[in-house]
């Protein structure tokens, strides 16, 4: 989650509207006796919809504090509470609150798991092009390097260049490098496995829309190639 929340805060004057920054979470204010502190799933981060006005306590009869909080701008929450009427509240400042209905939350987990779902995407991405950059490479039994590949040479090549891990040499170790899924789970940058589990005999990295890339056989060179019934994979193994 990105904490450089936005310090971006307008104040309303009879004159003029002024942007204020710099405000802190500490020495809260308890709430009044109509309100009720709530514990679970409070967001650790509000973002404003639109000018959200800051009011001095949580409460359906509360009194603006006389500024607002700028349009798209994020800030931390230090407490949530829910008023008479149900509605939900969010302590943004030093004694200053915000409606519920103003702000979009959004929660450290959900925030973690977009954070993981884009550095996947980052990674099987980064895994696809460096995969590519050696298509016409010759097999060669045994090959690890770019002079020539072999099946899982190839994948370990590729994955140690891209992501910096060590997947094993050779296909039975590369097996036990993530989770095993079947091949209609595969996502683009897993591995495919040919052979039973423990004995496998070919390896290739998946591509994604029914595609894979990998060192076939001796008098070949790495190249993309189509799943098809008479050569189909057996599983898969998400490594990212």
């Amino acid at each position: 989650m990105n904490t450089n929340v936005k310090k971006s805060l307008v104040s309303f004057t009879a004159a003029a509207a002024l942007a204020v920054t710099g405000l802190g979470l500490s020495n809260a204010t308890t709430t009044k006796a109509a309100t009720q502190i709530v514990k679970d799933n409070v967001p650790s981060v509000v973002t404003t919809k639109n000018m959200s006005m800051l009011y001095t306590s949580p409460s359906s009869a509360a009194k603006s504090a006389g500024r607002a909080l700028a349009s798209n701008s994020s800030w931390r929450v230090g407490e949530a509470a829910r008023d008479d009427e149900g509605n939900m509240w969010y302590l943004v400042a030093t004694n200053e609150w915000v409606k519920g209905s103003d702000v979009t939350a959004q929660t450290a987990t959900t925030q973690a798991a977009a954070d993981t779902n884009t550095n996947t995407a980052s990674t099987s991405d980064s895994v696809i092009s460096t995969a590519k950059q050696y298509l016409g490479t010759p097999y060669v039994w045994g090959g690890k390097t770019p002079s020539g590949f072999d099946c899982s040479g190839f994948t370990s090549y590729v994955y140690q260049q891209a992501t910096g891990k060590s997947i094993g040499g050779y296909t039975v170790a590369q097996e036990s490098a993530g989770t095993q899924e079947a091949v209609s789970q595969a996502s683009a940058g897993d591995l495919l496995f040919w052979g039973s589990k423990g004995s496998t005999y070919h390896v290739a990295i998946y591509l994604g829309n029914n595609q894979y890339i990998a060192a076939p056989q001796p008098g070949e060179s790495v190249k993309i190639s189509t799943i098809s019934g008479y050569f189909m994979p057996s599983f898969a193994v998400k490594v990212l």
